[in-house]
């Protein structure tokens, strides 16, 4: 989508013109706003909107105005305001952006803290003859296998717009020694303070605290960059700290609605020192399973052991590899156990995911386990993946399934795969919110929450809850894999479960799905097979429930959140969010 032409050429239409003209009529009417409500919803979901999906939602909230209720009309302008100034925060060389967002500063007047930095970007750059950032997002991609000529242009080329295309290419495909280049040097330069900020969060999430306080030490103040300050406060465990930055944030720019889920994180109970508070009467096993990838599954062996799992019983099953015989596969896992108990299972056959997912959980091993977690054999787990869940376990002990937040691996870690719910569903249709709304990852998904379903590189089961619901085993129709995972979600809910996304939990999948080589015409011919026999095999009604079901937990927790922080929000981010409806 190219955004600059989104609204065209054209300056857009005023909109405090517009809605003043609302007539008598309309302004005596009241209405569900289905548009508002809508994008709203996506924007939850998405955490930070992406700015060029950001400027086609407030295209679309601002279409029409004349003929809406003066209400609607200003709640759709304060929505639309509030998405496209977040856009800019991202990307403020946009200058068709940058024109709407100051268009907008009449009927919908921003805070103080966001005036002073959309003037420092006016001041800086006006006047600049600079390329649309459709064209420079284009170049970009086209230059992503050479990332020499995205660093060399990051570095030097006149347009501003065109360095900052380049350098996000950098961070996406987590170069942090070119990404750390580019930064740098446009941090340096005038139109530094409006962008380093930004830049500062690949800082945070590639682990270099020195890089982190360099750009973050150039940036003007500003929703982000107020952000960054309290994840590092969050971090070194202030989080009364922490939680002052995030209220600030939000008062600077109140559509970010997901920071209302950090700061009910931040006040949550802590994370158990240890398993022992949580497990001593619960057994755990651990299942994945494996084909013809040996010196990989090790690794995971490996990192499983070096978590923090207590005296979980460990399955893992060769699930028919050709590339190394059985006894080398026995060797090489014995030579990692390092005598720590791990059930060996050898098929002479590959059976495909779904059956070897039932094959693990139907034995007589797993069967007496009251939790069972199911991980895929390429994952790096963190030390308290296994605390967090069994935490979230007792702390909503109606999730029948839990499951993390998933990131590339890289030098700079991105997000691949987070909470999912439906975006669309119909009989014999399913469709899907995005696996990585936003490939950053600037804490804006760490958190919990209920979702429709979480990624099966690494989730934990209540086995009780399972069976007491007759939850279905994984469906060997979706064999060799694609889907298998996310349908059992979905059969979770069917059945009357439900299932929780802790984002706390960070777990690095080696298959880098969200920047894998293109599949070829039969590999995606396999993947959108099964979506069709997933589409075939649930009605739309029962999709439709499973919707309604998803969102009234969802919007239940979300609004217990906002309660929680109800008494130190500010005026403004309650007018905010008492016309997003969401205070009632």
């Amino acid at each position: 989508m190219r955004t600059a032409l989104l609204f065209g050429q054209k300056p857009l239409a005023n909109p405090a013109a517009v809605f003043l003209h609302t007539t008598a009529r309309d302004r005596n009417t009241t209405m569900h706003d289905s548009v508002f409500s809508f994008y709203l919803r996506n924007h939850r979901v998405n955490g930070y909107t992406e700015p060029g999906l950001a400027m086609f939602y407030g295209e679309q909230l601002l279409k029409g105005l004349e003929a809406l209720p003066p209400e609607t009309g200003q709640k759709r302008i304060a929505l639309a305001a509030g998405l496209l100034r977040q856009a800019l925060l991202l990307n403020p060389f946009d200058k068709v952006l940058r024109g709407v967002v100051n268009q907008l500063a009449n009927p919908a007047p921003a805070s103080e803290i966001y005036t002073a930095w959309l003037g420092a970007c006016n001041k800086v750059l006006d006047g600049t003859n600079d390329v649309f950032v459709g064209e420079a997002l284009e170049q970009a991609e086209e230059w992503k296998r050479d990332e020499t000529l995205l660093r060399n242009t990051a570095l030097n080329h006149e347009s501003l717009c065109l360095r900052h295309a380049c350098l996000v290419k950098l961070w996406e495909l987590g170069n942090l020694p070119y990404f750390t280049d580019a930064a740098c040097a446009i941090a340096s330069s005038e139109a530094g303070p409006l962008i380093s900020g930004f830049y500062a969060f690949a800082a945070l999430a590639a682990g270099e605290p020195a890089l982190c306080e360099g750009l973050l030490s150039r940036a003007l103040i500003n929703p982000l960059t107020l952000n960054l300050k309290a994840e590092r406060a969050a971090s070194a465990g202030d989080t009364v700290t922490a939680r002052s930055l995030l209220l600030r944030s939000l008062d600077a720019l109140p559509v970010q609605t997901h920071l209302l889920l950090r700061l009910h994180e931040l006040q949550a109970a802590p994370q158990p020192a240890s398993l022992d508070a949580l497990a001593s009467d619960k057994r755990v096993s651990v299942l994945f399973y494996t084909w013809n990838k040996l010196d990989v599954t090790m690794d995971t062996l490996r990192s499983l052991l070096e978590s923090d799992i207590g005296n979980a019983h460990i399955a893992l099953l060769n699930n028919g590899s050709t590339a190394f015989t059985q006894d080398d596969f026995a060797a090489a896992v014995a030579g990692v156990a390092q005598g720590r108990e791990v059930e060996v299972v050898q098929l002479p056959v590959n059976i495909g995911a779904p059956a070897a997912r039932n094959w693990l959980w139907q034995m007589e091993s797993s069967r007496a386990s009251d939790y069972t977690a199911f991980l895929d054999d390429d994952v790096y787990l963190p030390k308290n993946w296994l605390r967090c869940f069994l935490q979230d376990a007792a702390e909503f002990p109606e999730a029948t399934v839990i499951g993390p937040r998933v990131v590339n691996p890289g030098t700079i870690p991105t997000i691949q795969y987070v909470a999912r719910f439906f975006s669309q569903t119909a009989n014999n249709m399913i469709r899907f919110t995005n696996n990585a709304p936003l490939f950053m990852d600037m804490q804006q998904y760490t958190y919990r929450r209920p979702c429709l379903s979480v990624m099966g590189c690494c989730h934990l089961f209540n086995r009780s809850a399972c069976e007491s619901l007759n939850v279905p085993g994984f469906d060997v129709r979706f064999t060799p894999s694609q889907v298998d995972d996310l349908e059992h979600d979905i059969q979770v809910w069917l059945s009357g479960g439900t299932v929780l996304y802790d984002g706390r939990v960070c777990v690095v999948h080696r298959q880098d799905a969200g920047r894998a080589a293109p599949r070829t015409e039969a590999g995606w011919g396999h993947v959108w097979g099964n979506h069709m026999k997933m589409e075939m095999k649930i009605s739309g009604e029962s999709l439709a429930q499973v919707d309604r079901q998803v969102q009234a937990l969802d919007d239940a927790f979300f609004r217990q959140c906002v309660h929680e922080a109800l008494p130190e929000l500010t005026p403004r981010t309650k007018t905010f969010f008492a016309q997003c409806g969401l205070l009632g």
